[in-house]
């Protein structure tokens, strides 16, 4: 099993990377009218089979929990500053995430105007209605196969076996993994997701399972749907 362990975690530091290389270029080039479909339906199917293996091979209640020895990881013990530094940023990056979606909901403008700043991304979220339905899954498939992998076996692995590495740095090596391989959404979009991987990590140590981050991860990648209106890659597509 360690050895299959260590498969996967070359898969998602390198392999993912690559994967995406070769697959978004093509996406964007093809004229097939469901495109997205069928990229949605290999995303869904590679998390799975990832997750898949992160459970086997660390059993079950080792990927969807975690509990900390005495003493250990003192910053986000209960009272301490940096934990209260912490959850604020949180607080205030789920704010400044969900708001606007929450607006959107009402507004019509603003909803084209989210269309607007989606161009760069237009070649992968979901446009039409077909497209907006299997999004559903996606979502929920991210929500639950990315914590269970990044969060629940990625901090198992760096920090039990083979690297025993401290917590904190298995939370931040494992952060810089999560935002390279996402990396198709540029420099900027890789590093803030690195940084909403870190809070998600921090929600997982504090909470102590996954419940709370997969919850989160998958309402997160749900304000797509309210954000952008139906059809709205039309619109931003050159006349």
């Amino acid at each position: 099993m360690v050895i299959v362990q260590h498969i996967l975690v070359l898969f998602l530091a390198l392999g993912m990377p690559l994967w995406d290389w070769y697959e978004i270029p093509r996406l964007k080039a093809s004229t097939e009218p469901r495109k997205k479909v069928l990229y949605y339906r290999k995303i869904v199917s590679a998390l799975w089979i990832c997750a898949f293996i992160a459970v086997v091979s660390t059993g079950l209640f080792t990927a969807f929990s975690i509990k900390l020895a005495p003493g250990e990881i003192r910053w986000l013990q209960s009272g301490a500053i940096a934990l209260k530094v912490v959850e604020g940023i949180a607080v205030g990056m789920l704010i400044a995430i969900f708001l606007p979606a929450v607006f959107a909901l009402r507004s019509p403008a603003l909803r084209a105007k989210a269309a607007k700043a989606a161009k760069k991304l237009a070649f992968l979220l979901p446009s039409s209605r077909e497209e907006r339905r299997w999004w559903w899954l996606v979502c929920i498939t991210a929500g639950v196969c990315e914590e269970t992998i990044y969060r629940g076996f990625l901090l198992h692995y760096l920090h039990v076996h083979p690297f025993h590495l401290s917590l904190t740095s298995a939370l931040v090596v494992s952060c810089l993994i999560f935002g390279v391989g996402h990396l198709y959404q540029g420099a900027l979009g890789a590093v803030q997701t690195a940084l909403i991987g870190f809070i998600f990590g921090v929600m997982f140590i504090v909470t102590g399972n996954l419940l709370l981050p997969i919850f989160v991860h998958a309402i997160l990648d749900l304000r797509v749907l309210a954000m952008l209106p139906e059809g709205f890659e039309s619109s931003v597509q050159p006349s």
